[in-house]
């Protein structure tokens, strides 16, 4: 074998070693990053009802039964200081969805009120 031959095969293994290699740890990677369990993720989600407070916490509730349907958590300050004013009104509330046992945990970093009033249909207004 002359030393151009020995020199170019040279050079293929060594390629050869660098993609198997790149290649190995690609899958390594990648297997590693499948077998961590799944976090509870928080999405971004917009909700609308009444802020009330429950079993001293604020909750946002249906605007049809006044039933509880997520719990209120701010991004930032205090719940009071983000909530109370917001008593008995109808608002769409956005922020990250948890969901959490026994009602979803919504994030709060923005408030819209919708009506600053808040009652459930009467049997006449229902459709």
């Amino acid at each position: 074998m002359n030393s151009g031959t020995r020199s170019a095969l040279q050079s293929a293994k060594r390629n050869m070693m660098w993609k198997v290699t790149f290649i190995a740890v690609l899958a390594v990677g990648i297997a590693a990053a499948q077998s961590q369990p799944a976090k509870s993720r928080s999405a971004r989600s917009s909700l609308t009802g009444c802020i009330d407070e429950h079993e001293g916490q604020y909750v946002l509730t249906n605007d049809t039964n006044l039933q509880p349907t997520a719990r209120l958590k701010p991004a930032a300050g205090s719940a009071e200081d983000n909530f109370a004013r917001f008593m008995g009104h109808k608002v769409t509330v956005k922020g990250a969805l948890a969901k959490e046992d026994p009602l979803p945990v919504i994030t709060v970093d923005q408030i819209e009120t919708v009506s600053e009033t808040c009652a459930p249909a009467s049997e006449g207004q229902k459709q």
